[in-house]
């Protein structure tokens, strides 16, 4: 937040990117609606399973808006859609052998049946190894971004869905509201949200390049 006063303040536009700090003076922000990728997610989820499923929610470490959105995104859909559904949530986990340890301590409820990461980065190959540990099937397990360890899983079929969007387009979008900013493009620099892509073992990108990346 300071470095961003401390750039306005000089007279240097700046644009949020994946995540935004929407109290900053910032001109734009451009990434992806992370509320509605959440609301999507339990979307998705509540189409594959049953109404009496329990649904594990586990995020990263350390303080990302981002996530926070999708958590908010996400409770809000499930609620309107399956009231009675309960989230059973692992937070702030950063080590996968930590976290592959207590998701087999979560699956000792029979109910946890579903999985949503909102890991901007890793954790998933983690989950699954538990669920396969505990000799446990996974009804559906929606993740954030086709990084290398996505990719895989998708590919491997231990992902149900990814939740993507085009990193490649945002950055021209940033591009361009940094050229408005400066005058050099007509209009006036506003936030842009990118398209939600549901991405299934059947529709994978043919450009895909698996790099890790937060979003």
């Amino acid at each position: 937040m300071a470095a961003v006063e401390r750039l306005a303040d000089a007279g240097i536009p700046v644009v949020t990117l994946v995540t935004d700090l929407p109290t900053s003076p910032r001109i734009a922000y451009v990434g992806l609606d992370n509320r509605a990728a959440g609301a999507t997610a339990a979307y998705l989820i509540d189409q594959w399973v049953p109404a009496d499923g329990a649904v594990l929610v586990t995020r990263g470490t350390g303080s990302f808006r981002g996530e926070d959105d999708r958590e908010m995104g996400f409770r809000a859909t499930t609620r309107s859609l399956r009231p009675g559904r309960r989230q059973v949530e692992l937070v702030e986990v950063s080590d996968d052998d930590v976290l592959r340890g207590l998701v087999r301590d979560a699956l000792a409820d029979p109910a946890v049946t579903a999985v949503y990461s909102m890991y901007a980065v890793g954790g998933n190959a983690a989950t699954v190894a538990a669920f396969a540990e505990a000799g446990r099937p996974c009804r559906a397990f929606v993740a954030h971004d086709l990084d290398a360890e996505n990719l895989a899983l998708l590919q491997g079929g231990q992902l149900s869905a990814v939740l993507h969007h085009d990193l490649a387009l945002d950055l021209r979008r940033a591009c361009h509201l940094v050229m408005q900013a400066h005058g050099a493009l007509p209009g006036t620099p506003r936030s842009w949200h990118s398209s939600v892509q549901v991405v299934t073992p059947y529709n994978i990108p043919g450009d895909t390049v698996a790099a890790p990346g937060r979003g």
